[in-house]
């Protein structure tokens, strides 16, 4: 039994339909990396306080609402990621903001983290499987 294209390619559009979400949901996701590429780049480094932790579920603090001073020294208040482990209310910890706006600004442990930047490669695939549909669906 031997495939031909035509064969493989009756599957395009149930994998199409499969990969849409996929792709869409990546797309949603572009914002926020871009953000976080920016903030690697051009972010200024501050030392924020911890005035707030936000948990998930009851058990694990994901947010953190903060305070630092941005670079001409107005108080800035933020909500971050929280690092791992996350700091008790009045503690310090490094922050990243971009200069332009103070008000953008994570955690510097989360942005050199492996959650952080694998999510460049999550969306990258996921944008090669919904081109990789589309392609296969054309020629269905």
């Amino acid at each position: 039994m031997s495939i031909t294209l035509a064969s493989a390619t009756n599957y395009g559009i149930p994998f199409l339909i499969i990969s849409v979400p996929f792709g869409v949901t990546s797309l949603l996701f572009i914002p926020k990396q871009l953000r976080e590429r920016r903030l690697r780049t051009r972010g200024l480094e501050a030392s924020a306080v911890c005035e707030e932790r936000i948990r998930r579920g009851g058990t694990t603090v994901e947010k953190l609402n903060c305070s630092f001073r941005s670079a001409d020294g107005r108080e800035t208040w933020a909500i971050v990621t929280a690092p791992k482990p996350a700091p008790y209310l009045g503690d310090e910890f490094p922050v990243v903001f971009d200069p332009h706006r103070p008000e953008i600004v994570e955690s510097k442990d989360y942005l050199s983290s492996f959650t952080s930047r694998a999510g460049v490669v999550v969306q990258s695939l996921f944008g090669l499987l919904l081109a990789a549909a589309v392609v296969a669906s054309a020629l269905s």
